[in-house]
């Protein structure tokens, strides 16, 4: 993988891109394990923040429970977290953030410079059910919204896949995509082979967490986008999980679900195939030692 250009010779800058439901604040975690022995300092979904929360925020939000928990939070403008990203932090060893693909839709000219560019990725079905469940635990009359309330037009996926097409053909840079499904099924095998590609120390403990208050701490992240994410759920197990769980093997019949999902799992798929196709493979004979 393509270096990126760093504030020091000797510090590393990885961004992940990700959709939502994707395990991504799970990796994320197995990256934060490295305080332990390494200076690290992490962002935690700052564009994100940006799109649904920050002063030019692109998201649409109906009256109700978003609307009377948390309208903005207007430190997040694009131009201040590029200016918060592309500090010297001249004491870190590593700088990491992660956040989701679609924040960052026509607002390409914020993307910090230096950084080494990966995804996560996992099959539409699986993210658009999950974050349908997610929506579906409140009652109507409080929370009353849709997934295109939420995502952009191209339901993350598209805008994920346009992400990609401009960071390796405009700006000339190589993207590493792992697949959610391989992280959790192989997850040493993963990591390790990610942390080789980045150039991000490795460590086998990787996969059992500290203290999630711990994490929480060393973060930088918006408090009122915590927040929302915290109350509706967005974050249940990665938060009070202390490693990475097991394959669920779960099936989802899409067919329980809206019509809206359904169109926009079928609307993503493309996408993403797009995408799995340029994923890490890993050797069919490795073992997850």
């Amino acid at each position: 993988m393509a270096s990126a250009v760093a504030k020091n010779d000797d510090q590393l800058r990885v961004v992940l891109w990700a959709p939502p439901r994707s395990l991504s604040t799970a990796f994320e975690r197995c990256i934060s394990t490295l305080h332990t022995n390494h200076t690290l300092q992490i962002w935690h979904e700052p564009f994100t923040t940006s799109f649904h929360l920050g002063p030019e925020k692109q998201a649409k939000r109906k009256g109700g429970y978003f609307a009377r928990m948390a309208t903005t939070d207007s430190t997040y403008s694009y131009s201040w977290v590029r200016d918060q990203l592309e500090d010297d932090f001249a004491d870190k060893k590593i700088v990491f953030f992660k956040d989701l693909g679609y924040s960052v839709d026509g607002k390409y000219e914020y993307i910090p410079r230096g950084y080494q560019h990966t995804f996560l990725i996992r099959h539409p079905k699986l993210v658009l059910t999950s974050f349908s469940n997610l929506l579906r635990k409140f009652p109507t009359n409080l929370f009353r919204v849709q997934l295109s309330d939420i995502f952009p037009k191209g339901y993350v996926y598209k805008e994920m896949y346009d992400l990609y097409v401009h960071l390796t053909e405009v700006l000339g840079e190589d993207v590493l995509i792992i697949d959610a499904e391989d992280l959790i099924a192989r997850p040493l095998e993963v990591l390790k082979i990610y942390c080789e590609k980045t150039g991000i120390p490795f460590d086998k403990n990787m996969i059992h967490w500290r203290p999630c208050d711990e994490d929480m701490d060393d973060w930088n992240y918006s408090k009122r986008l915590m927040k929302l994410n915290r109350i509706v759920g967005q974050y249940d197990r990665a938060l009070t999980s202390d490693g990475l769980g097991k394959p669920s093997n779960r099936v989802v019949d899409v067919t329980k679900y809206s019509n809206e999902c359904q169109s926009a799992i079928s609307m993503s798929e493309p996408y993403y195939m797009k995408l799995y196709q340029k994923r890490l493979q890993l050797p069919e004979s490795a073992e997850n030692t």
